[in-house]
């Protein structure tokens, strides 16, 4: 049994030390600490002061290149494009930012524009029931234009969008291949049956953009959203066919790493990628005029692979 003594003498311990500190704190050790914390203020205030330093010359230097930007790209892609119709299209998902500055900048280089046409979630829909809807629709649309293909399926519906959409004639007073009643019909069943949507491209294009949705993540080999994408790079690939020439884009993020897009299935497609171009960081000034130097190419048989990612050729097209 611990003596009640112990017990007086460990309380007056304590009670010594407490003392002793207040008489410290309050005297001596006093100054010190007063001097520390005075010092740490004074540098975390120096710190402050010197991130706002570097936030305002870096907000002075984003309001430079961007003012930069906004001069540079319209002389950059000013008439490329006159007396050239393109259509626009936007792929489900498809960034709406993305779309309206490919317009705007389309326009500046003169295009005239047709769209946006956008594509259903329908289009990629992988149930058989849907399959089999989209395969009766392209049958019968493309009894309709007259068209001669060996194509069936999803494939057959791709050629029959191309169809009402584009044509390879280049020459503004020559008919198009698909006359305009035809054509209208074939918009109108497309809509009805909700593959597509936006106002009837009354005049066909001779060149399109398709615009892809930003990212699709793939936390498995067999998720949905990775398999739309080859068939959505096909769609891309048969409106290349369809026209002139075709330019596949998106705002693709160049540091994801567990994601795929439909850039990277056009890419890894060997036939796609030997006819289709694409731009894979239409969010940047240097990607919109890279559309519209790519467009170029392709109206004159040339294409390329533009952009940050992987499979890119280089970061924009040649001007020549």
């Amino acid at each position: 049994m611990i003596d009640f003594r112990y017990h007086l003498v460990s309380l007056a311990s304590v009670l010594i030390a407490l003392a002793i500190g207040i008489v410290l704190g309050a005297g001596p050790l006093k100054e010190g600490i007063s001097e520390s914390l005075n010092s740490q203020v004074v540098q975390l205030r120096a710190e402050k002061q010197d991130l706002r330093t570097q936030l305002d010359a870096a907000n002075s230097s984003i309001d430079t290149h961007q003012s930069f930007d906004k001069t540079v790209l319209p002389a950059a892609v000013a008439g490329r494009l006159a007396d050239r119709t393109v259509v626009v299209v936007a792929l489900p998902n498809a960034d709406s930012g993305v779309t309206t500055s490919s317009e705007d900048t389309l326009g500046a280089a003169g295009a005239s524009l047709q769209g946006p046409v956008q594509i259903g979630e329908k289009w990629t829909d992988t149930s058989e029931a849907a399959s089999s809807e989209r395969a009766g629709v392209a049958t019968t649309i493309a009894g309709a234009l007259g068209l001669r293909t060996t194509a069936t399926g999803d494939d057959l519906l791709n050629d029959v969008l191309g169809a009402t959409l584009l044509t390879k004639v280049t020459d503004a007073t020559a008919e198009p291949a698909i006359p305009e009643d035809r054509r209208r019909a074939s918009w109108d069943a497309l809509r009805t049956a909700g593959l597509v949507a936006g106002d009837y491209p009354s005049t066909p294009g001779s060149l399109a953009v398709v615009i892809g949705a930003p990212e699709v993540k793939v936390p498995t080999a067999t998720s949905t959203g990775a398999q739309s994408l080859p068939s959505l790079a096909a769609l891309a690939g048969a409106l290349d066919a369809a026209g002139t020439g075709a330019v596949l884009t998106a705002q693709i993020d160049p540091k994801a790493t567990d994601s795929t897009s439909v850039i990277a299935a056009a890419r890894g497609e060997s036939a796609l990628r030997q006819r289709l171009s694409t731009v894979d960081d239409a969010g940047s000034s240097i990607g919109q005029i890279s559309i519209v130097w790519a467009l170029v190419e392709q109206a004159a048989g040339r294409v390329g692979q533009y952009g940050l990612l992987s499979g890119a050729r280089a970061v924009f097209p040649s001007a020549g």
